[in-house]
């Protein structure tokens, strides 16, 4: 059985969608019996180096602190650990290879180790992930696409490459990654902990979180820009004016983030005179009871690989509204399992919402089938025995 070193540059309890997936997947591979740890970068000064969440072994490296270059910075010191432990592990596994696939590639081979890189989010490999990209000057723009091929060259001796969504392994086949060397294998959720809750212990849950009668629509993930909340409150003013005893509830927050829109989304919310309607929980560890305390979900996001926080909430059996963009069309069968507008367009959203909130018996179809796909596509045991099944074949492979 291959060891598995997991390097990922943010781990719980650092909060979204990758970071979630990372921590399921390693305890599933342990559980599986596959040995499996952890390298991430320390965000917080008051995390310990060496550390354990539930049975994975964690090992943070420097900086601390740092938003925007930390990944940046973090190089060196994985380098060094990933040399350190060397002896602990027979495949790296970069989930989020824009910075750390490269050295991390070497470096495998220099060690006699296999590698496997995963992205996170659409436009890893071409380079679009910079927002800036398109406003640089026209020389900048061309020495960055020069880097960008050079860096490509070396990603495209990974041993494997994990397709989270049909458009990232489409993104990988036209940047010239071979087909034998990639692998569709969705993200996973534990369905036992993300179910539906009964009427009982909706009631129950919305007295314990402090939540308003009535129907509630929520959101999960993180407060930042690119998510579409902006959108999102915009099609709120339109719904709390046609409608009554709605409340929307977006559970999360901007935090350390550099790309963080929650001061814009509180003010924006005052100056509309929404606050009555609107809970902004901040962090919380508790997202299944937020999600099971709600009768609907909004994912407005502008640009989504997958889409982690969608699939949790469709776990829970609410019926969702998501965006039509990149991944999501491949979790959400538009008013099978779940509703699908326009990125941006806070008309359509809102009409959305609304035709969910008047229209009960839509609500309740829609969770059941979203439920039963999310159990049968998503469910974290199943996404680890791929994973398992793929680590296997590879580091059991004659070497070329």
């Amino acid at each position: 059985m291959p060891r598995i070193c997991l390097l990922t540059e943010t781990f719980h309890p650092v909060v979204g969608g990758g970071e979630t997936h990372a921590r399921l997947l390693s305890a599933e591979l342990n559980a599986l019996g596959m040995p499996t740890f952890v390298i991430t970068r320390r965000s917080f000064p008051y995390l310990p180096v060496r550390d354990r969440v539930g049975i994975t072994p964690i090992y943070r490296v420097s900086p601390t602190r740092m938003k925007r270059w930390g990944k940046y910075a973090m190089v060196p010191y994985v380098l060094r650990a990933l040399a350190q432990f060397r002896d602990e592990y027979d495949l790296i596994y970069v989930c989020g290879f824009r910075v750390l696939g490269a050295p991390t590639v070497l470096a495998a081979s220099t060690l006699r180790k296999r590698c496997v890189l995963r992205a996170e989010v659409l436009g890893e490999l071409s380079g679009k992930y910079a927002m800036a990209y398109s406003r640089l000057p026209a020389v900048v723009s061309r020495s960055y696409a020069t880097a960008i091929t050079a860096r490509n060259s070396i990603l495209r001796r990974a041993d494997g490459f994990v397709g989270i969504s049909e458009p990232i392994v489409e993104e990988f086949l036209r940047h010239g990654v071979p087909s034998e060397k990639i692998h569709p294998i969705p993200n996973g959720i534990d369905p036992e902990i993300f179910r539906p809750a009964t009427l009982a212990e909706k009631r129950d849950l919305r007295r314990k979180l402090g939540l308003p009668s009535g129907v509630i629509a929520a959101y999960s993930g993180k407060l930042n820009r690119g998510k579409g909340l902006e959108n999102l409150i915009r099609a709120w003013h339109t719904v709390v004016r046609n409608t009554k005893d709605a409340h929307l509830v977006l559970v999360g927050s901007g935090g350390n983030q550099s790309l963080s829109c929650e001061p814009q989304l509180r003010h924006a919310v005052r100056s509309l005179n929404l606050e009555p309607t609107v809970t902004f929980t901040g962090y919380v560890d508790c997202v299944h009871e937020y999600l099971q305390a709600s009768d609907l979900f909004v994912f407005p996001t502008e640009n989504e690989a997958f889409g982690i926080a969608l699939v949790e909430a469709m776990s829970c059996g609410l019926p969702s509204i998501a965006s039509h963009v990149g991944g999501i069309p491949g979790i959400v069968d538009h008013l099978n399992n779940g509703v699908l507008v326009d990125p941006g367009e806070a008309d359509a959203l809102a009409w959305s919402i609304m035709a969910l909130i008047e229209q009960p018996d839509l609500r309740g179809r829609l969770a059941h089938e979203a439920r039963e796909s999310v159990r049968r596509r998503f469910s974290i045991r199943v996404v680890a025995e791929q994973h398992k099944e793929l680590f296997s074949s590879i580091c059991n492979a004659p070497d070329e």
